[in-house]
């Protein structure tokens, strides 16, 4: 039997009082207080000649090229392959830009400068911490969130509430113990927007995640990893509040379920394979019929400065990364973009796999994917999101088609790889 090994590490992502939180428009200045601090949390497992690294951040997202950065860094001082560094964002709208660029304030910049080393650090103090470890995974439902997109009349839809919309309640856990059994780390993957704290708060916060967060790791002693689902189009419950207590509130229910299940978990000393896939897809963008090139001119500076963001361009569009990671019957499959929570739920139940995660806001993020009948309705996310995100047009109809169908071919790539490696082993 191939032992398994495991080891976590983190760093402090707390920025500087000044430094700009992104996620809305309009705020009237860079933060200034701490409520709770952000971190990025690593996890790293190793298997007979295979390695991966997870790494979670309380970030709204990371650019492609701190990604590239961050990968070779971590090659460098671990060995673990690029293809097989997984960096995952929660997309708090409390934290700062993961990304800064020559007009960028001087604080902004220095905090973007020093991000690739903070968390290649991370995966670094998880590779040195690497124990035999075993593992196990389930699920549980939780009801803190729903589906934002309310149609209002014909092409006019608003950020609201629609309980009839599409709503992924699964919260998927893993946990893993030290061979002895005490636990070593969790993971939990759950699809919502983490914007309790909206643009008239002006604190740093992890946003709901982290009071989850707090009261997992209280009761496991674990660290634990939060890895955003499609969350696209999905909100928490009680919407956009300026108020920590409802941070608090709907964290500690998404932490009750959590612990919940992983008090059911048994961890098992099993023959475990790993192994990744990675992909490049091209989304093409294209204006909607009537629509013309927009700005946000009021804000439009500000961009500039505060979230210089620019998507990187294939021939067709925005091109992003399809990654998958393989760890036994458990799969870790993501999109470099914000994806709506129909299409993770799509990928989950044609997934191979025992139990699958879908994250959203990995390894970079080119803006809103979303499906195809939203189109009609119009809306935020279909037809005004792209200007912050500096794409000339929205996403096309057909790009989350695009995005489910290269999702399912990296699990099967992974499946295949794992079945392979058991093979010849």
């Amino acid at each position: 039997m191939t032992q398994l090994y495991a080891g976590v590490g983190r760093a402090n992502l707390t920025p500087a009082i000044g430094a700009w939180l992104v996620g809305f428009r309009g705020r009237a200045s860079g933060c200034t207080a701490i409520h709770d601090d952000l971190y990025a949390t690593a996890l790293v497992l190793a298997s007979g000649d295979e390695k991966i690294a997870i790494v979670s951040c309380d970030l709204i997202a990371v650019h492609p090229q701190v990604v590239a950065e961050v990968r070779q860094l971590v090659r460098s001082t671990t060995g673990i392959p690029a293809r097989n560094v997984m960096i995952c964002c929660s997309h708090t709208h409390s934290g700062p830009p993961g990304y800064a660029a020559e007009r960028s304030r001087a604080i902004d910049r220095a905090y973007a400068a020093y991000l690739p080393f903070r968390l290649a650090g991370a995966v670094r103090l998880a590779n040195d911490n690497l124990r035999p470890a075993r593992l196990g995974h389930d699920s549980g439902k939780a009801a803190i969130a729903t589906n934002r997109r309310q149609v209002i009349g014909e092409g006019r839809t608003i950020l609201g509430t629609n309980p009839d919309g599409p709503l992924d309640r699964e919260v998927g856990l893993l946990r893993i113990d030290s061979a002895g059994g005490d636990p070593l780390a969790t993971l939990l993957n759950y699809a919502c927007h983490p914007v309790i704290l909206g643009p008239s708060s002006l604190v740093v916060s992890a946003d709901f995640v982290g009071r989850t967060r707090e009261v997992v790791e209280g009761a496991m002693g674990a660290l634990m990893l939060f890895v955003q689902g499609a969350c696209g189009d999905i909100n928490p419950l009680g919407g956009v509040t300026e108020d920590y207590r409802g941070c608090e509130r709907l964290g500690a229910v998404l932490a009750g379920e959590a612990l919940r299940v992983l008090a059911g978990i048994e961890p098992r000393l099993t023959d475990l394979r790993l192994s990744a896939a990675s992909s490049e897809l091209d989304l093409p963008v294209r204006l909607l019929p009537g629509q013309v090139p927009a700005t946000w001119p009021d804000v439009q500076d500000v961009l500039d400065q505060e979230f210089p963001w620019a998507a990187p361009m294939g021939e067709a569009g925005a091109m992003i990364e399809v990654h998958a990671l393989a760890i036994g019957d458990l799969a870790i499959v993501s999109a470099a973009a914000e994806p709506f929570v129909a299409t993770g739920m799509a990928v989950k139940a044609a997934s191979p796999f025992a139990q699958t995660f879908f994250a959203g806001y990995t390894n970079g993020c080119v803006g809103y994917v979303p499906t195809a009948d939203a189109y009609p309705h119009r809306g935020y996310e279909v037809a005004e999101a792209h200007i912050g995100y500096r794409l000339p047009a929205p996403m096309a109809p057909e790009a989350e088609g695009m995005l489910v169908r290269a999702s399912i071919d990296a699990l099967r790539q992974v499946s295949a790889a794992a079945e392979t490696s058991g093979r010849s082993s």
